[in-house]
């Protein structure tokens, strides 16, 4: 048995319990009980007192790339499988130490985050539980070749139906595919379409066949809607939207945005290390990526968090830089923010049954931070404790 004792806890993210403090009881990785403060008894060694800290369910990262560090993208396309999984796995106890229990990886070079993420299931190691797709499926499109592996290519609705099979045959938790050009993509252009929508109708009728669900790389306000029409439950990044998007978005119910600001921003501020046409690309998107997020604010619409971790060096367990963005940018409350990251991205992947609030019968996700992060954003870098599946990760 673990209680942590008198802690603060968030009530947005705490169900069925009112006060502001309490006790947190958990056994066999499950939260059994909520107390008032200071009135469970237990053993000295069972007891961690969170006086003075926030605790708040593990925050779910719904957007990254495990096998990508940022660096030298032609050098790190020529690293050896068994490399690049140890190197996986750092990068996934890097955002465990920082309080990302669940993340979402979209996309890796040669489907190797499968392995990562068994090796976490079974207890072979520790990780944050991490929902992966394998392999991009995209059409081909001028500059694939700069992430090597990474992607699959299709062109017909018939080979898009085979590609969805094949990652499905391989065991993946959800379907990636790119629907707009990529600002990191040599040949691309972030806006414009890049699949027909009989190919995507296609991949998502094979997926919802197969109980995946499916995340399409989205930029452009057409390819929003196109993905909207056809059931896709994850827009990554919708960066671009017209008034069209959001009433679509209201009405659907199925489909949400993942917006991702950390890596325009960072391209933006820090762009001496970064090839040319990242730079480029991101001085044109970043500030429709801001009128896209206070566009989803004003109409309500339910939006999820993720950074694109991967995407520049430093930014795998970097999440501050990605909460920063959306408090000083775009104009989201840190509650707002938190909640986003929690009980939002549980309910948008399909998993607030297990995760996303503090709740008795849910996993022992959790993380505490020294001060109160609903209120001051910074909190979040003074991580004070990490429990995953009811096991202590950091203290």
């Amino acid at each position: 048995m673990l209680v942590l004792r008198n802690a603060r806890l968030i009530q947005e993210l705490t169900e069925g319990y009112e006060d502001r403090y309490g006790d947190v009881v958990v056994d066999k990785g499950i939260i059994q009980e909520i107390r008032p403060a200071k009135s469970v008894s237990a053993s000295e060694d069972e007891i961690i007192d969170l006086t003075g800290k926030t605790l708040m369910p593990g925050m779910i990262e719904a957007h990254l790339h495990l096998d990508l560090e940022g660096s030298n993208t032609f050098e790190e396309n020529v690293q050896p499988d068994a490399y690049r999984t140890v190197c996986c796995l750092q990068r996934a106890q890097d955002n465990l130490r920082r309080g990302y229990t669940t993340v979402r990886d979209l996309g890796d070079r040669n489907n190797i985050t499968l392995g990562l993420a068994r090796a976490i299931r079974e207890g072979r190691v520790m990780g944050p539980d991490v929902l992966v797709s394998g392999k991009i499926l995209t059409p081909t499109e001028a500059g694939n070749e700069f992430f090597g592996d990474m992607y699959e290519e299709a062109d017909s609705p018939l080979e898009y139906v085979k590609a969805v099979r094949r990652q499905y045959q391989m065991g993946v938790d959800w379907i990636k595919i790119m629907g707009t050009g990529a600002v990191m993509n040599p040949g691309g252009t972030p806006g414009n379409a890049i699949i027909f929508e009989e190919e995507l109708a296609a991949a998502c009728r094979t997926a919802e066949y197969a109980g995946l669900p499916v995340a399409v790389h989205c930029h452009g306000s057409e390819g929003v809607k196109m993905c909207i029409r056809n059931g896709v439950r994850t827009v990554e990044h919708s960066s671009i939207v017209d008034d069209e998007c959001i009433r679509m978005y209201k009405e659907s119910g199925k489909s949400f945005p993942i917006p991702t600001m950390s890596p325009m921003t960072n391209f933006v501020e820090f762009p001496d290390d970064k090839p040319e046409h990242y730079v480029r690309k991101a001085k044109t998107l970043l500030g429709k990526i801001v009128d896209g997020l206070h566009a989803y604010k004003e109409a309500g619409i339910k939006i999820g968090w993720g950074t694109d971790a991967g995407v520049y060096v430093g930014s795998h367990g970097n999440g501050i830089y990605e909460f920063r963005a959306r408090v000083n940018m775009a104009g989201f409350t840190p509650l707002e923010c938190l909640i986003q990251a929690t009980k939002n991205n549980a309910e948008i992947l399909m998993i607030d049954d297990q995760v996303g609030t503090i709740a008795c019968g849910k996993r022992a996700n959790l993380a505490a931070f020294s001060g109160n992060p609903d209120e001051n954003i910074d909190v979040l870098d003074d991580v004070a404790l990490v429990v995953k599946a009811g096991e202590i990760v950091k203290l």
